[in-house]
């Protein structure tokens, strides 16, 4: 969960044949406002503890229907029926936290927005302006200590919640993403850059499951360049997230795990083909040679590839 940059690295793992949730509610830039859903969603299976605190933030904008807590991807015309796709969301990611080995967050900004609340002095912290009234929010730095503080106290109710579910400790490798928000201005970003980067660094240092993936560093230290950028100079481009999950795969997958993956690395370039003329003979056999490496490569490691499998077999069918 996080900025964009954490949807990057989370399709790279999909691709991989990771078992992988990715952004369920959508990016969310700022890291408070991504660790306070999870919490909510630890606290209750059926989703009523994200329900309540999310009924007083609906809107209306343009005949459609969003929520000042999730992104504006997550939206309906319907708003019963944005409830509904909210808590098959939340029912989602709630097994997702049961189950999973590691969770990986991509802390984006510093920087978030606070809803003022009509006829109160209260200022709520949300994810998504959804292109309301500026008038309508007040922006700030986060607060190092504050964030501490709630991060200290999300880690340890991810830990709780491992503990109570019987699961093992989950690993959270913690990121800071290299997409400069310039939005709030070159001097302001590099501000809350640094805010963010000793805040993940006090967590590394407090917890033995929180590590630091340094895809940061990797961007702005090791390539130093803006051919790796896409043309607004802002968003590293495809060769970049190459390099980025080169490293990410060298650091933290084990050697049968880099093994498989470069197995899969080609029989996945060979699904993606598209031959100009499939019903030649040539093409049958290549897909017949292929149908038994992904055999083969299922029975080696014991990952269940059946669906690329029954795929070829019924393309192949369609041919003959």
């Amino acid at each position: 969960m996080g900025s964009c940059f954490s949807e990057n690295i989370g399709q790279k793992l999909f691709e991989n044949r990771f078992k992988t949730l990715i952004n369920p509610f959508g990016v969310i830039f700022n890291p408070l406002s991504f660790i306070q859903l999870l919490e909510w969603i630890m606290e209750n299976k059926n989703g009523t503890v994200l329900e309540q605190n999310l009924e007083n933030y609906y809107l209306q904008h343009d005949e459609v229907f969003y929520n000042y807590h999730l992104h504006s991807k997550i939206a309906s015309q319907n708003k019963e029926e944005l409830k509904k796709i909210i808590n098959q969301k939340a029912k989602q990611t709630f097994e997702f936290l049961e189950n999973a080995d590691t969770i990986i967050l991509t802390l984006g900004t510093a920087f978030i927005y606070e809803l003022i609340e009509e006829d109160s002095d209260k200022k709520t912290p949300i994810s998504n302006c959804h292109k309301q009234s500026k008038n309508l929010f007040e922006k700030k730095l986060i607060d190092l200590e504050e964030a501490k503080m709630k991060f200290e106290n999300f880690i340890q109710k991810i830990n709780l919640f491992a503990k109570n579910k019987k699961s093992k400790e989950k690993q959270i490798i913690i990121t800071l993403s290299p997409v400069r928000h310039l939005k709030e201005g070159l001097l302001e970003n590099n501000v809350s850059k640094s805010i963010l980067r000793v805040l993940i660094h006090f967590l590394t240092e407090k917890f033995e499951n929180v590590i630091y993936f340094p895809s940061y560093e990797l961007v702005l230290d090791d390539l130093r360049d803006y051919r790796f950028y896409e043309s607004d100079l802002l968003h590293p481009n495809n060769q970049a997230i190459e390099y980025i999950w080169q490293k990410f795969f060298e650091n933290y997958f084990d050697d049968k795990t880099q093994l498989f993956l470069k197995k899969w690395q080609k029989i996945a370039s060979s699904l993606a083909h598209k031959p100009f003329f499939p019903n030649r003979k040539n093409h049958q056999n290549f897909i017949q040679k292929l149908i038994l490496d992904v055999e083969n490569l299922q029975k080696e490691f014991g990952i269940n590839l059946q669906d690329e499998i029954n795929l070829l077999k019924n393309n192949n069918e369609k041919l003959e």
